[in-house]
């Protein structure tokens, strides 16, 4: 008798449970565990994507599983629609800060720190430890795991859950409502975002009006994009950028600088200029270091207007373009063409969709994932290769796309193409 599916998924996932056990206790490297201090992150290396392979098909496999032994019914109801509300009250109300890491409290002492019943407390928390998050000691005593200790501790984190539950999923929440009100919108302002807040203003412009709202949403969007995979060092190795020789990158929409300082070090013949918004801007001002100051210009620009900056040889987009809808992304580029010089590079660092099952499905479902998220908050979206290629060849047949790759490793890709005039 042929080995079933069930039985095909549950050795190789013993198998590569094994292999990756092996290598951890070979190199004296800790094995996964949620206890308080169990590591918070993968210890597979970088040099290893053996390993890393493995790790995948093990989620992959234990999904595929889950979903096989539980049965269509089952699946489609193990889906919870108030599967966030324990985070968001862990971060609202700060149970994780409510007692310090390493001791343990009762669900009364967490209830009289932050100031709610005991039966709320328990409630909260006891949903939260079905998911793995704290762990309950002995009847009654709650203390920290290895989960709860990072909702502690890491602020970047603790404002990633809070910007998640408070505001992304409330959007999501609202987002077939703004289709049905707003059928066919490409408007940033017009998207289940919008509604979750009662306005009819975009998602920046919402933030701006409440600074440390917007401060939170900006560091857990900081937290995601510093994660594994959205390393800088995938654009300073990935582009030929020595090509240019003594030439000017303009670093559009470019925060911080981050990727200007990291290619100024790296290439110091080059110029670059970081444009942003004003508040952006001047934030800046404090985090280019003085070894690369003289090369780095910061400038106040809104790429929704013309770019001042002309006859750069590139222009730089990180993770900017799938914030908008095509016809935002058309607009950027054609306030571009004014400024380009006949061979300027567009290079764009950004995320694209692959085909269906082309990648694991953990790491494929980040990307749709992605995808829903950016029409909840701009009306925007993620795209495959070709949608990329046709916003170019839209905003102008002077747009001749050149290449593509997704370097080893990297989240995103590299996309490049050159002005050749109209």
């Amino acid at each position: 008798m042929s080995a079933t599916r069930i039985v095909e998924l549950s050795s190789r996932i013993a198998a590569n449970t094994a292999r990756l056990n092996d290598y951890l206790v070979s190199n004296n490297l800790p094995v996964p565990s949620f206890d308080l201090n169990g590591p918070t992150d993968s210890l597979i290396p970088k040099d290893r994507p053996e390993m890393e392979a493995a790790r995948v098909a093990v989620i992959d496999d234990t999904l595929e599983l889950r979903r096989l032994m539980l049965g269509p019914r089952d699946y489609l109801m193990s889906y919870e629609h108030d599967e966030l509300v324990s985070q968001q009250a862990i971060i609202r109300f700060r149970l994780s800060q409510s007692f310090p890491v390493g001791s343990s409290a009762t669900f009364a002492e967490i209830a009289a720190t932050c100031g709610l019943s005991e039966m709320l407390v328990r409630r909260f928390l006891r949903h939260a430890m079905v998911k793995g998050i704290f762990t309950e000691t002995r009847h009654g005593v709650v203390s920290h795991n290895a989960v709860s200790r990072l909702l502690a501790e890491d602020d970047a984190l603790r404002d990633w859950v809070g910007a998640s539950t408070d505001d992304l999923w409330q959007a999501a929440a609202h987002t077939c409502e703004a289709i049905c009100k707003y059928l066919g919108s490409e408007g940033p302002n017009e998207t289940g975002f919008a509604l979750a807040n009662s306005s009819d203003k975009s998602v920046y412009e919402i933030f701006a009006e409440d600074p440390e709202r917007a401060r939170r949403f900006g560091n857990a969007m900081r937290s995601f994009t510093e994660g594994t995979g959205f390393e800088i060092s995938h654009v300073v190795d990935g582009y030929p950028w020595a090509k240019h020789g003594n030439g000017r990158v303009v670093d559009v929409g470019g925060s911080q600088g981050f990727v200007s300082i990291a290619l100024a070090r790296q290439f110091p013949n080059m110029e670059f200029v970081v444009q942003d918004l004003q508040p952006v801007v001047e934030s800046a001002k404090s985090a280019v270091p003085a070894d690369v100051s003289s090369r780095i210009q910061l400038m106040v620009h809104d790429f929704m207007t013309e770019q001042p900056v002309k006859g750069a040889d590139v222009y730089f987009f990180r993770w900017i373009l799938h914030n908008w809808s095509d016809k935002y992304c058309i607009e950027i580029l054609r306030n571009h063409i004014p400024a380009l010089k006949k061979g300027a590079k567009i290079v764009i660092n950004d995320n694209v969709l692959p085909d269906p099952g082309v990648m694991s499905s953990w790491q494929e479902n980040r990307l749709r994932s992605m995808d829903l998220t950016m029409t909840e908050l701009q009306n925007a979206r993620e795209r495959e290769l070709d949608d990329w290629k046709q916003v170019f060849h839209t905003a102008s047949p002077g747009f001749v796309f050149q290449w593509a790759k997704q370097p080893p490793g990297s989240n995103l890709w590299l996309l490049v193409v050159e002005w050749q005039g109209e």
